[in-house]
Parts: C-alpha cells; structure tokens; sequence
C-alpha cells in the first residue's frame, strides 16, 4: 500500500487565493515495482457550504 510522507496534512487558505495557487501539496510512495509502483492522487468528495469540494480546490492526479 502507499506510504505518505507525513501522517496528516494541514493547510491555512487565505481568502481569495488566484485560481490554480498552490495550496498544498502531499507526496506518497509505494514499495512495489513498475505500474504497481505508480501513484495517483484524487480528493475524496465532500461539500463546502453546499457546493462540491471539487469545485473550490483540485489535485494533479500525478504529482500530489
């Protein structure tokens, strides 16, 4: 299974960031080898003040 750099991950956003400012960024790895070694990064859905979570921040699937 993937391993995570850090245990928990905190950011403090402040308001009215651009659009496309980096906010945070999560590093894993995994022990196996070639395709099964490969990491990819998605954010679990959840809602921010009704809306989408996706719709106010988004992750590089490839690079955390």
């Amino acid at each position: 299974a993937p391993v995570f750099a850090q245990e928990r991950y905190s950011a403090r956003l402040w308001e009215n960031n651009a659009a496309g400012a980096l906010v945070l960024r999560v590093r894993a790895t995994d022990a196996d080898w070639g395709q099964n070694a490969r990491v990819r990064y998605r954010l679990a859905e959840g809602r921010v003040r009704g809306a989408p979570l996706s719709s106010y921040v988004s992750v590089q699937a490839e690079t955390g």
